[in-house]
């Protein structure tokens, strides 16, 4: 009989059935798990999901570990988290999100992912691929950005009572100069107050004197209010109040401060905008 072919000890248990018995993941499974839970979390503090659900489910993802003590400390810009138990070594890590984002859509597949790793429906390795995936997935394709972003101002112009076929030509043009400048700026890594200060005033100015050209004068008000509502923290506000709601008022504070500082780099390039508009003897 050969050495396969033996029977094996009854009384002596495998890795995998001692993690069983034990109810908890062998150690490389654990290690494994809190890459998973650190991807998954890093993945949705950068698409800007709020504290409360990004915390949440770290902690529902590290309680698959069996573990005594998951913990999780998460501001807008990093993410601490610890593993620890008195019979394994303790894990611990510290990252920092840099970069940050609205995607929903990331959002969404993370918690549908979560959910279904919390039911045990799929494996470790192919939740940490997915992850993965979901991290280098670059969402729309960039000429559909820089369409939609054309067509927007437009939209809310129409949207606003906008009547004007000349006007709602200029909010063309205004997009036009949102989708490039904003593609330009993204690509050069210009920091985000600027960008939306120097969007803000090309939009201002390019309302101002096409107006007078094209004698809608009149409706140039609203046209610069439709060009900028693209630029407008709509959704960091909207997370912020949600973050102090659910009592996380220190990020909810740094929210709030981030979406006071983009309007008010609206404001200021609007403002500087118009008043180069007025050095124009038009």
């Amino acid at each position: 009989m050969s050495k396969s072919d033996q029977p094996s000890d009854p009384y002596v248990l495998s890795t995998k059935d001692a993690a069983s018995a034990t109810g908890r993941p062998p150690e490389p499974d654990v290690k494994l798990l809190f890459n998973v839970t650190l991807l998954a979390g890093e993945i949705l503090l950068s698409s800007g999901a709020e504290i409360y659900r990004v915390e949440d489910t770290i902690d529902r993802l590290l309680g698959l570990s069996g573990f005594e003590g998951a913990e999780s400390f998460v501001t807008p810009s990093c993410i601490l988290m610890t593993l620890r138990d008195p019979s394994a070594e303790t894990l611990t890590t510290l990252r920092r999100i840099s970069v940050r984002a609205n995607n929903l859509a990331r959002v969404a597949q993370v918690n549908t992912l979560a959910r279904v790793l919390c039911a045990g429906d799929i494996p470790l390795e192919d939740a940490y691929k997915r992850l993965a995936s979901i991290k280098g997935s670059k969402g729309f394709p960039q000429w559909a950005m820089v369409l939609i972003l054309l067509v927007l101002p437009a939209c809310f112009y129409l949207f606003f009572g906008g009547v004007s076929l000349m006007a709602g030509i200029i909010c063309l043009v205004t997009g036009a100069w949102l989708s490039a400048a904003r593609f330009w700026m993204d690509k050069k890594s210009v920091v985000r107050f600027f960008s939306d200060m120097i969007c803000a005033e090309g939009v201002a100015f390019l309302a101002s004197i096409l107006g007078v050209l094209l004698s809608v004068s009149s409706s140039a008000n609203l046209v610069i209010i439709s060009s900028i509502m693209p630029l407008v923290p709509g959704v960091a506000i909207t997370t912020a109040i949600r973050d102090v709601l659910h009592g996380d008022y220190q990020s909810g504070t740094a929210r709030v401060a981030e979406a006071f500082i983009i309007a008010t780099a609206v404001a200021v390039g609007v403002g500087a905008g118009l008043f180069v508009f007025r050095l124009f003897p038009l």
